[in-house]
């Protein structure tokens, strides 16, 4: 008899069009074998980098749903959230977490914040307070080098030194959060930047990357999604992160060379297709 899969509750915004959030969770996550449930904290019309965008807060929904989980007795390996609607879902995802999480399941938090020194304007500082109460129930969390400094109340400085980066990530574990994954911290090197791991044994890496000269939306979302997939393959963490550093690096790579427009996101569609030709 075969193993049952392992099961994951993704919480994050669902856009109708471009490669983010849930549309980049949920096709991650079946490539590697994990079930996945969506509990959507927002539905949009397009991801936030197209103008006139539509969004639908999804309060009311994500409490009549936990509450008819709860009467299913639902529980997941691991529980992943990322873009919240609005402040008071922290709540919500606290409750989520404490109802459908098993003693060793497995939470990630990924405090999706902003981007290149701004929090996202669809924010205000009171999301900032919301995802801070939310570091204390992580197992993981993934913010990018913006996010920790809007975390921990700092300006943002993108000549730091790896002695502040280091700082700044056991600043961010002295807030209950047991390892972090920090992206896109600044490098000496215009064309490299660099991910600092921080595990709970103490232990800091800093891992030098390469970097393309392109951003896409999304790209945080699909790290992310990548990385607890392959800690719930049973990876360990430094390991797994150069594994999302990988997939994300040849994602960019992949779209930049279609001359599709950058704000539709990673296209998932051909990197996946690719990992999966190589698994047969």
């Amino acid at each position: 008899m075969q193993a049952a899969s392992k099961r994951v509750l993704a919480i994050h915004d669902l856009s109708g069009w471009g490669h983010t959030s849930l549309l980049a969770a949920i096709p991650i996550f079946y490539h590697y074998g994990i079930q996945v449930a969506a509990l959507p904290t927002a539905i949009l019309s397009t991801n936030t980098d197209y103008p006139g965008y539509v969004l639908d807060d999804q309060t009311a929904q994500m409490r009549a749903t936990i509450s008819h989980w709860k009467s299913l007795g639902i529980r997941f390996d691991a529980i992943y959230s990322g873009f919240i609607g609005s402040p008071g879902q922290a709540e919500l995802i606290a409750e989520a977490i404490a109802s459908f999480a098993r003693e060793d399941s497995f939470i990630l938090i990924d405090p999706v914040l902003g981007d290149a020194g701004e929090l996202y304007g669809c924010y205000d500082s009171g999301m900032i307070d919301a995802m801070r109460a939310l570091l204390p129930l992580a197992d993981l969390i993934t913010p990018n080098y913006t996010e920790a400094a809007l975390l921990l109340g700092k300006a943002w400085d993108p000549h730091a030194d790896a002695s502040v980066i280091e700082q700044n990530c056991r600043l961010l574990q002295n807030t209950g959060a047991k390892n972090i994954v920090l992206t896109s911290a600044p490098h000496p090197e215009p064309e490299r930047t660099a991910v600092a791991i921080l595990t709970q044994a103490q232990d800091f890496q800093l891992l030098d990357c390469k970097y393309l000269p392109a951003v896409y939306p999304g790209a945080g979302d699909v790290f992310a999604s990548v990385l607890l997939a392959e800690i719930l393959s049973g990876t360990p963490l430094p390991s797994a992160a150069l594994a999302a550093i990988a997939f994300v690096f040849k994602g960019i790579q992949t779209s930049m060379r279609t001359g599709q427009d950058r704000r539709d996101g990673i296209c998932l569609e051909k990197v996946l297709r690719r990992a999966a030709c190589r698994c047969c």
